[in-house]
């Protein structure tokens, strides 16, 4: 359910700021990451198309199920 706020900003096409937390391989040039970061949360959150990555803080956990490794990512980005 959207907040009234997410109406509004969607009704005059205002970018809205969200948080999410997302894998990414951190041993690649930065806009790598920041390009796998976008990729990962439009998987993870299909009602987001456009993401725009403003931030992104690698919280120094490691999924080593994936190859090569992931780190996540707390990531600020705007839709």
């Amino acid at each position: 359910m959207l907040h009234i706020e997410e109406y509004v900003g969607i009704i005059l096409g205002v970018p809205q700021t969200r948080r999410a937390k997302a894998l990414a391989n951190p041993d690649q040039p930065h806009s790598a990451v920041i390009h796998e970061l976008e990729g990962y949360i439009k998987a993870h959150h299909p009602d987001t198309t456009d993401v725009n990555v403003m931030n992104a803080t690698d919280t120094g956990r490691a999924d080593k199920t994936h190859q090569p490794v992931r780190h996540w990512y707390h990531v600020t980005y705007e839709v």
